[in-house]
């Protein structure tokens, strides 16, 4: 039995206007530092498909022309020596709903892969959902995981719109982009 891949994706958030994730070339770098193949296929047991896009196949609007950031550790290093935050890279904490348990596998080979590749260390915070979820709509955290979004009709806009225009409410990675606004918008 093989089941088709389901609208989702689970990721981690980096909210764009705090220390270092205002910086294109660091978020780059912490993403070709990360072999999402070899999650998906030793951690996750192939139950799951590494995202190449936004939006996932068979969705209205995917057409598999967007190539994502794949594993390239010497680019990662590359990128972090670029940027703005090279030799000196700030404090992260990535916040996460829960009160103390264990976290998950693919997160935590994910923060050993940044360790790894790139020497950052990340600090886990955990908080109560409703906290969480609460500071999460006030965009207060560096970063954060242990969220995912599901597409609750097959249209691009329920993941385009809703999570990367910069009035959204639920754009908690505070990405802000006047094309993008304007493109969505025309859409």
């Amino acid at each position: 039995l093989v089941a088709p891949p389901s609208f989702d994706i689970t990721y981690i958030g980096l909210n764009v206007t705090k220390p270092p994730f205002d910086d294109i070339l660091f978020r780059q770098a912490l993403n070709y530092a990360i072999n999402k193949d070899l999650i998906a296929e030793q951690v996750l047991l192939n139950l799951v498909v590494p995202a190449e896009a936004i939006l996932p196949p068979g969705f209205p609007g995917y057409t598999g022309q967007v190539a994502g950031l794949g594993f390239d550790p010497q680019r990662a290093k590359e990128l972090l020596a670029a940027s703005k935050y090279a030799g000196r890279v700030p404090r992260i904490v990535m916040t996460m709903p829960g009160s103390g348990g264990a976290i998950g596998l693919d997160l935590t080979v994910i923060l050993q892969m940044w360790e790894d590749v790139l020497g950052i260390e990340v600090e886990l915070q955990q908080v109560e959902t409703a906290t969480f979820l609460e500071d999460l709509n006030a965009r207060d955290f560096q970063a954060y995981a242990g969220i995912a979004w599901q597409a609750e009709y097959p249209d691009p806009q329920d993941f385009l719109d809703i999570l990367f225009h910069s009035q959204s409410t639920l754009n908690h990675n505070a990405y802000f982009n006047p094309e993008v606004d304007r493109l969505l918008e025309q859409a």
